[in-house]
């Protein structure tokens, strides 16, 4: 199987992509596939902290905060794909009682990382067209629509990787899923009213801010 049909079974076809469980052994592809996430994390997230500079009334800093965030949206990419790896773990691991090691889920969870990045770049090139497309919540639209995305690859590749039945892992899965969608619900609300908040008091120098309202 090619490259590219590898790609297509992993996003389209999951159940026949991990039917060869001896993919959640490695760790190159999900580490390629979450290196390469993390540039275009890297990327959004020096947008978004050039932009805060001029929101705090700092547009001098725009530079520096947008490298810091695009460093840290690098680093976060990382550190985010093993604290996910390990919070399913754990939550499969108590469910079905899997002798199955870390690294398996590890494997599993940055095999997933291809279709968030399918759904960063979307961003990106949906907001080069039309900027705050995704602001507030559509942009929280977007992060279920890839949450869903990646739900079959979690679930047969977790079967997989620890020999249990795909209706277990299905189970084992409700609880951190919902806590997913709840914490990126209440991060979109936080954030949309925080900048509600600057926006009314005119930033830090008393510029006025214009918002649009969220779509």
């Amino acid at each position: 199987m090619t490259f590219a049909a590898d790609i297509l079974s992993l996003l389209f076809h999951p159940k026949e992509f991990f039917a060869d469980a001896s993919r959640t052994q490695s760790l190159k592809l999900p580490l390629i596939y979450t290196a390469v996430y993390g540039i275009f994390a890297a990327a959004v997230a020096y947008q978004v902290s050039a932009a805060s500079a001029a929101l705090i009334g700092m547009p001098d800093a725009a530079g520096v905060l947008g490298a810091v965030g695009a460093v840290t949206g690098f680093i976060m990419a990382f550190l985010i794909w093993v604290i996910v790896a390990a919070f399913f773990f754990v939550f499969v691991k108590f469910i079905t009682h899997t002798t199955a090691g870390f690294k398996p889920f590890l494997s599993v969870t940055g095999y997933a990382s291809l279709p968030i990045l399918i759904g960063t770049v979307l961003m990106l090139l949906a907001g080069a067209v039309s900027p705050g497309i995704f602001d507030g919540w559509t942009g929280y639209l977007l992060n279920i629509v890839v949450l869903f995305w990646c739900m079959p690859i979690w679930i047969y590749g977790f079967a997989a990787a620890g020999n249990v039945p795909v209706r277990a892992v299905f189970t084992a899965l409700l609880i951190p899923i919902i806590i997913m969608a709840a914490y990126t619900a209440y991060e979109t609300y936080t954030t949309i009213e925080s900048l509600k908040t600057l926006a009314a008091t005119g930033g830090m120098n008393g510029m006025q801010i214009s918002m649009q309202p969220p779509r």
